[in-house]
């Protein structure tokens, strides 16, 4: 959801404003972000059709680092997987979808030399960090406005 409330601002204001900061942030250091292929793959499902998908994804590989999910991943993400059904309670519908997510996401993240993961779902939180620095998305510091500047 991160993605989406940065790119897209949509969702709750506060999410919005804690998603604007962190990639403002990360830009202004010039960070290299890390966006897993799974989590292109959803921010690109309520698009309308293949052509404009690929146009976005397209996009999104030249602000970004669109890691592929591979063979190296896959033993991490079972791992992952496995660990976090303990963890979890998979009697919630859509428990193991989102378990499923999160360890495939996290996967690949770590594959592919993330050292900071962000999320602000707990579930996914705990699972990174046991492979990961994993961190809430940061609120913003006060400043006059109050506000992450828009471009």
């Amino acid at each position: 959801m991160t993605l989406v409330w940065a790119i897209r601002k949509k969702g709750p204001s506060d999410k919005v404003t804690h998603a604007r900061y962190l990639f403002q942030h990360l830009e202004k250091d010039n960070a290299q972000i890390v966006i897993p292929s799974v989590v292109i793959a959803e921010y690109v499902v309520p698009l309308k059709n293949r052509k404009e998908r690929e146009e976005v994804i397209a996009r999104m590989g030249d602000r970004f680092l669109i890691a592929p999910f591979d063979a190296k991943d896959a033993a991490l993400a079972a791992q992952l997987w496995s660990e976090g059904r303990k963890e979890r309670e998979m009697q919630k519908k859509g428990a193991r979808v989102l378990l499923k997510a999160d360890a495939l996401i996290i996967a690949t993240a770590f594959g592919h030399g993330a050292r900071i993961f962000y999320t602000d779902d707990d579930d996914c939180l705990r699972m990174a960090t046991t492979v990961m620095e994993a961190k809430k998305l940061p609120t913003m510091p006060p400043d006059l406005l109050g506000y992450v500047r828009e471009e």
